[in-house]
């Protein structure tokens, strides 16, 4: 039903654009506009919509946070962020998961020796690692893990609308606490409702991460979705881009209040800008492909062509327990960052 108003309500403005008529403003224009202006007003933090519940990485026993690259790799290697060596899981009273797989924690370690020629000390530094477990994998032991703010969640209904009336989107899932969109199973990942503060925050996330999916080569076919040219190139900057310019247009269409979400909007361009030497031509570009990809979220198909019959949705819960099908999924995400 609501496509069919919005199919009608195009239909007419451009019928009223062709006898002259005064015709509506253009919505995708008027968010352009307005986040080009906030650009103008200087740098703001982006910060995560929803709760990250245990922050960084840690070991367990310890409590301390891993850094540096240990705590990019461990933050993708379970859905809990708390791990142990072998020994500190047996110490514990515990024991590692037969079939776990281990992570590896890299550290510089010093070797010293004698310099034949100046009869000197040289110290030489080399890598090494350890393996750590997430708790995940360990068994035996009853782990206290933090309390972790949940809140209550309420579906929008104008924006449910839009999800559940998209045609041929991709699975919409809630079993890690992560946002992504995977292409090679075409699937939608989304953190648990209660962990977002805000509604509109949650469908602000899920609106960008399926603006990804419009780029899938079964739809609108972005080279910059797959180009895998790393997270610091420039195409993967600018999927970005258009995937936050189109969570913008959906967040209006929907008729969300947009204060706070295109305010973290503006700061998660930004960030991407500063990569790009902040050329913001980018942003009318990134605008121009979001709009489209908007477009066929909402229905409305390019001129010439029919819409296709909606496809039912897959949408699966947040599992707290990880199965061996969520599994699979965190291997082929893992592999998906990988290669990117």
């Amino acid at each position: 039903m609501k496509k069919a108003r919005k199919t009608s309500t195009c239909k007419t403005a451009t019928r009223q654009a062709a006898k002259g008529a005064p015709s509506r403003p253009d919505v995708y224009q008027m968010v352009t506009d307005r986040i080009m202006a906030a650009l103008e007003g200087g740098v703001i933090p982006w910060r995560k919509p929803w709760n990250a519940v245990y922050g960084l990485p840690r070991n367990y026993a310890t409590g301390a946070a891993y850094s540096g690259i240990n705590a990019f790799l461990l933050h993708f290697s379970g859905a809990l962020p708390f791990f142990l060596t072998f020994k500190q899981a047996l110490a514990l009273g515990g024991n590692v998961r037969k079939g776990a797989k281990g992570h590896p924690v890299v550290y510089y370690n010093v070797s010293v020796r004698e310099n034949e020629q100046t009869v000197k000390e040289e110290k030489m530094p080399f890598l090494k690692y350890y393996t750590v477990f997430s708790v995940e994998d360990i068994e035996g032991i009853e782990f206290d893990l933090p309390a972790v703010e949940r809140h209550a969640h309420t579906p929008i209904e104008a924006a449910e609308a839009i999800v559940s009336g998209w045609q041929e989107r991709p699975a919409i899932e809630h079993r890690h606490q992560r946002a992504y969109y995977s292409p090679a199973l075409d699937l939608v990942n989304m953190p648990e409702r209660a962990t977002f503060t805000t509604g509109e925050g949650y469908y602000a996330t899920l609106f960008h991460e399926l603006t990804h999916s419009t780029g899938h080569a079964s739809r609108l076919d972005r080279p910059d979705l797959t180009a895998g040219e790393g997270k610091l190139s420039a195409s993967y900057a600018r999927e970005e881009l258009t995937a936050e310019m189109g969570a913008s247009f959906l967040c209006a269409a929907s008729g969300l209040n947009t204060e706070q979400t295109e305010t973290n909007a503006v700061a998660y361009i930004q960030s991407w800008l500063e990569r790009l030497k902040n050329d913001k031509k980018l942003v009318l570009q990134a605008g121009s492909k979001a709009q489209r990809a908007a477009k066929l979220i909402l229905g409305m198909p390019e001129e010439g062509e029919t819409a296709p019959a909606p496809a039912p949705a897959r949408v699966l819960e947040f599992a707290n327990e990880e199965d061996e099908v969520s599994r699979q999924y965190r291997e082929a995400e893992l592999s998906w960052l990988a290669a990117a």
